[in-house]
């Protein structure tokens, strides 16, 4: 009898939109979470409910992700082999220990922030989960950068584009929902209220116009190191514009970057100080824009990186 193998072959990029939207949710994730013990530790009970909002974002979005990961890799229930089988040279092993850490600690620091007076367990809890949430949000960077025969991933500002993307989508993730909250509860019609949380928003908006600022710098020297680099490098770079230079360029750079910061400087330059509901549109507008620039920079990438650059040919 003649034997006949099938093979199942998935046509297109295997690494999907499931990849893309894990890199961003567990990078938000992380972000929100070392945002609110950040917010928590430099300035103690001047802020209470952003940390509490941040605190229970953050083992959602990250929880969320690594599930999307788990059923596009298929087989989730095999993530306990990731505990018994050690593999230290392995981004993936990395990934779900501490991510798997991470979400179980970031939940017990979540519930304890039900009760917004200081507690020593919680700060502890905070400062040790900080550098993991740090580890998560790297890895999540590692993850591309790693893949050696992908030159479009293969790059230092990968990572530190990474670093980047999750403190300013985490920041944005924090703000929309925050935003939500105070809606649904009627704060937003209290002007006291949303003059206090404007106010306080002052440092954040600060620390998020520095992170944007400095995103926009890594992303391009990633693409110098790309179009001046070696003929893979450039070949890649050229298939990468080819079939995805309006989500990177038009979603990923200006609408999630470039336009925020534009916004944002105009209603603080030229805009009525005085007018707090245009600045709380302000917050919520450019937030949601930066979320939506972070989830395509991210799935541009992934899909361009497994583009074939053989068939590109250079002027």
């Amino acid at each position: 009898m003649d034997p006949t193998i099938y093979y199942g072959v998935q046509s297109g990029p295997y690494w999907d939109w499931k990849v893309a939207l894990d890199l961003f949710l567990g990078g938000a994730g992380a972000g929100a979470f070392v945002f609110s013990v950040a917010l928590y530790e430099l300035w103690g009970q001047r802020f209470r409910r952003i940390p509490q909002t941040a605190a229970y974002l953050a083992p959602l979005l990250v929880g969320a992700g690594l599930l999307l990961l788990l059923l596009k890799l298929g087989r989730p229930h095999h993530l306990i082999q990731t505990f018994t089988n050690v593999a230290p040279t392995a981004p993936l092993w990395w990934g779900g220990v501490f991510q798997t850490l991470f979400i179980v600690g970031s939940i017990w620091y979540a519930l304890l922030w039900r009760n917004q007076e200081p507690d020593s367990v919680r700060r502890t809890l905070g400062l040790v989960l900080a550098p993991i949430a740090v580890i998560v949000a790297a890895y999540h960077g590692m993850l591309l950068a790693v893949v050696t025969s992908r030159p479009l991933w293969n790059t230092g500002p990968t990572v530190v584009g990474a670093l980047l993307g999750f403190v300013t989508t985490g920041i944005a993730a924090v703000l929309v929902l925050h935003l939500l909250r105070m809606g649904i509860r009627g704060r937003l019609e209290d002007a006291d209220h949303v003059t206090s949380f404007l106010e306080d928003l002052q440092p954040v908006r600060n620390l998020l116009v520095v992170a944007l600022l400095a995103q926009l710098g890594t992303l391009f020297f990633w693409w110098v190191s790309l179009h001046f680099g070696a003929l893979a490098d450039r070949t890649a770079l050229q298939a990468a514009n080819m079939s995805y230079g309006s989500t990177f360029w038009g979603l990923g750079i200006v609408v999630g970057l470039i336009v925020p910061l534009v916004l944002g400087a105009y209603v603080v330059w030229n805009g009525d100080r005085s007018n707090h509901r245009l600045q709380v549109w302000t917050v919520g507008i450019t937030s949601v824009l930066i979320l939506l620039g972070g989830y395509s920079f991210r799935l541009a990438v992934v899909l361009a990186g497994q583009l074939n650059p053989v068939y590109v040919s250079l002027p």
